[in-house]
């Protein structure tokens, strides 16, 4: 009786012997599958998503996407009048600032998405987070009451 409390017990150590790597090993989350990007160890958040029939003054969701560079892409773009004009959309990156006013950095026309291609925005120098971006203009028409919508098969700003 007491060889098999013995054995018993000796197979809980190993056991937990065995577990303990286990636990010391960092977790895994589906964000670091998806969604984010190690850019010189620094975790960076990615919004990949689509637009659909948006006017201007929409804004994305904000991400800490960390202080490297913001990239803004769209990839095939579509507006309600395809085909009447030259197709453009503008677009701002906006850091969110709880505390004081936003940062609002330069606007970008957007054009080479409308061919069915990926139009690319690349923002430098800036600092912070709770970055999100905001149609500005679609088609030459800022007004969000009316005008022309946006769509865009995927956005992806990292």
């Amino acid at each position: 009786m007491r060889s098999s409390l013995n054995i018993s017990k000796v197979a809980a150590v190993v056991a937990c012997a065995a577990v303990l790597p286990l636990a010391a090993a960092p977790a895994a989350s589906a964000e670091d599958a998806y969604g984010s990007k190690a850019r010189g160890g620094v975790s960076i958040q990615a919004i990949d998503s689509y637009l659909s029939g948006v006017r201007p003054g929409f804004q994305s969701s904000k991400t800490d996407i960390g202080s490297a560079p913001t990239i803004i892409d769209f990839f095939d773009c579509r507006t309600s009048d395809h085909g009447l004009v030259d197709e453009s959309t503008k677009v701002q990156l906006i850091n969110y600032n709880y505390t004081t006013p936003n940062e609002y950095w330069e606007e970008k026309t957007f054009t080479a998405c409308f061919g069915g291609g990926q139009s690319h925005g690349e923002w430098t120098g800036r600092k912070g987070d709770d970055l999100f971006f905001q149609i500005k203009a679609v088609n030459g028409t800022t007004s969000s009451g009316s005008g022309p919508t946006l769509s865009a098969s995927r956005v992806h700003m990292w």
